[in-house]
């Protein structure tokens, strides 16, 4: 059997019988899913675990889904909700680290390697850390904003779909998400200039 391309196709697949279909989402979403753990959470050992059990939740929902929504905005809402129960469960506060980044962040810099020297090589670790220590201290809806925008490279319309919010929200939170980690590195590129 050819397996459906589009998402809502392998839903109703799913809800069919075709286990294949199901397999197929966790495949297209597994690694999205990861990097919203890993940077909402900020601990590499939970993301396996918390992966697996987002998609056990996805697995026992799919009947409920309904086509109102793409399905990596419903995706990502049970990926965050379970996230904000582990935090509350918890009763702990994670922080933010950027060191897990995607395929093609880690292909920019190793081609950037190749061309750099110590120096530039410093300058890139002190970068990446200072901006880490601002998404760090950016407000929590200051800094899901900025993940789905400039992490997970979403169009405003996906976020507002996302977040259940217009697109005009979008854009004003990303303005003052932008506005906020500017001002949070400003002393940083006044020493750079």
């Amino acid at each position: 059997m050819k397996h459906p391309n589009d998402d809502f196709q392998l839903v109703e697949a799913f809800r069919q019988g075709d286990e294949k279909a199901f397999e197929e989402l966790i495949r297209r979403y597994q690694r999205q899913v990861a990097n919203l753990i890993y940077l909402t959470m900020g601990n590499r050992e939970e993301v396996d675990d918390l992966t697996q059990e987002v998609f056990i939740r996805v697995y026992r929902s799919l009947h409920r889904f309904e086509h109102s929504a793409s399905v990596f905005s419903w995706i990502y809402r049970i990926t965050m909700n379970l996230c904000i129960d582990e935090i509350r469960r918890r009763k702990i506060k994670r922080t933010l680290s950027l060191e897990f980044f995607t395929d093609h962040t880690l292909e920019r810099e190793r081609q950037s390697k190749e061309t750099s020297n110590a120096e530039d090589d410093l300058l890139l670790k002190e970068k990446k850390r200072m901006v880490s220590n601002a998404l760090q201290r950016l407000s929590p809806l200051h800094r899901q904003i900025i993940l789905l925008r400039e992490y997970e490279d979403l169009t405003y319309e996906e976020i507002a779909k996302t977040l259940r919010i217009s697109t005009q929200a979008v854009k004003s939170r990303i303005f003052r998400a932008r506005e906020e980690l500017r001002t949070l590195l400003k002393d940083y590129f006044k020493e750079r200039t």
